[in-house]
């Protein structure tokens, strides 16, 4: 999982970075210490927010009401040192709600919480069915790295779900009939090509033209003037 860390303390921050890497499973993909920052930070789309309550400017609370409303909302673990506040950070549905100093199997617990998706978003999962040889494994959106168009054919870059490999495919489904199975869990990226946020490292502008960088893909993908907006805003949905 990839993950964000906010905390005003440098120091927290560190220790929990540090238990975090004794864990493993865990990815760092960002520190904050305040809520403007964090959602500076969630432009690299982590999949859980580690998110202390008592900070400088908006609380954890308050931002945690604000990232659940995001089109792709991370899981939330608290780590904070006021044992008072758990009942209105209850309202946000977090993962877990850790009183510092963290202890490293009430963090493993929580982790665990935070992989498995709850009741309604397993009803609601969307999921795709793809064939290997005699193998078939069933795909959902946290699977899925990239989609493009080829000859007639749809080329599908994907995680297998045992073991996390790289893994690609060809499907029948068409661009179309992805994005709209996955609503807004997939970008579109140009006519020919679409791409989970989640996936998304940077993107880079060469030549008058913008690229996405994803984890799990070689090659850049091109942006199209017509999707170079929609892709920003959705990149960029936790800070409005």
């Amino acid at each position: 999982m990839r993950a964000l860390i906010v905390d005003d303390e440098p120091l927290a921050r560190g220790r929990l970075r540090r238990l975090l890497d004794g864990l493993g499973g865990v990815e760092v993909v960002g520190e904050a210490g305040n809520a403007e920052e964090a959602c500076e930070a969630m432009r690299n789309v982590p999949d859980l927010v580690f998110l202390d309550i008592e900070m400088p400017g908006e609380d954890g609370i308050r931002l945690a009401h604000r990232l659940r409303k995001a089109d792709l909302p991370p899981a939330i673990i608290y780590t904070t040192a006021h044992a008072d506040r758990a009942l209105p950070a209850s309202e946000t549905a977090p993962a877990g709600y850790l009183l510092k100093p963290v202890e490293p199997a009430a963090l493993r617990a929580a982790i665990d919480r935070a992989a498995q998706p709850t009741r309604c978003q397993q009803a609601e999962r969307p999921t795709l069915n793809v064939r290997l040889g005699r193998e078939e494994l069933c795909l959902g959106t946290e699977h899925l790295v990239a989609a493009l168009a080829e000859d007639k054919a749809t080329h599908l870059y994907f995680l297998d779900p045992a073991d996390g490999r790289r893994r690609e495919a060809w499907i029948e489904a068409s661009l179309n009939e992805l994005e709209t199975r996955f609503d807004r869990c997939l970008l579109r990226l140009h006519r020919n090509s679409l791409a989970n946020p989640r996936r998304i490292v940077s993107v880079t502008r060469e030549g008058g033209v913008h690229h996405c960088h994803l984890r799990d893909l070689d090659e850049p993908l091109a942006i199209s003037r017509r999707a170079w907006r929609s892709v920003r805003a959705a990149l960029e949905k936790p800070e409005t």
